[in-house]
């Protein structure tokens, strides 16, 4: 049962397809830092994963000129460990490097935000950027549009 509504011949009981392909990214991802952790000898006693992701479904609905897209991924892992910061760094940059769904990600161009934590942290230990210019994001763009006018 898909997690659309009944227009879109779901039954609003599951997960849509786009929650579907980031439960895979998030998945492969704590996959891929298991084996990459077991090759470097990291030690962590827990992840938990988060994304949150803005898309813009304009054109499945409004404006069919308009090709529906992720306009920006927030990825957050936190990882339950006392390694240090330069270890979290080379196991994140190893993890991005060997994942499988991050690369189709990433070769599709999606702007996504990767951070790295500490758990019980809100400090980053590790932050990357893909296809994200410099500046503000989409999402803090959408933020600041909304914000009242003073």
């Amino acid at each position: 049962d898909i997690g659309d509504p009944p227009e879109l011949r779901g039954r609003s009981r599951g997960w849509t397809p786009v929650h579907a392909q980031l439960a895979a990214l998030a998945a492969c991802t704590s996959i891929t830092i298991a084996v990459v952790a077991r090759d470097q000898g990291f030690r962590h006693a827990g992840l938990e994963t988060k994304l949150r992701s803005l898309i813009d479904i304009r054109g499945f609905f409004f404006d069919l000129h308009l090709q529906p897209k992720y306009q920006q991924l927030n990825f957050d892992l936190r990882l339950d460990t006392r390694e240090s910061a330069a270890r979290v760094r080379a196991l994140a940059q190893e993890t991005h490097r060997r994942c499988p769904q991050l690369g189709l990600f990433r070769l599709a161009k999606i702007p996504m935000l990767v951070t790295w934590y500490r758990k019980s942290s809100s400090k980053p230990l590790f932050e990357e950027r893909f296809s994200l210019g410099r500046g503000r994001t989409p999402e803090e763009k959408l933020i600041a549009q909304q914000a009242p006018s003073r």
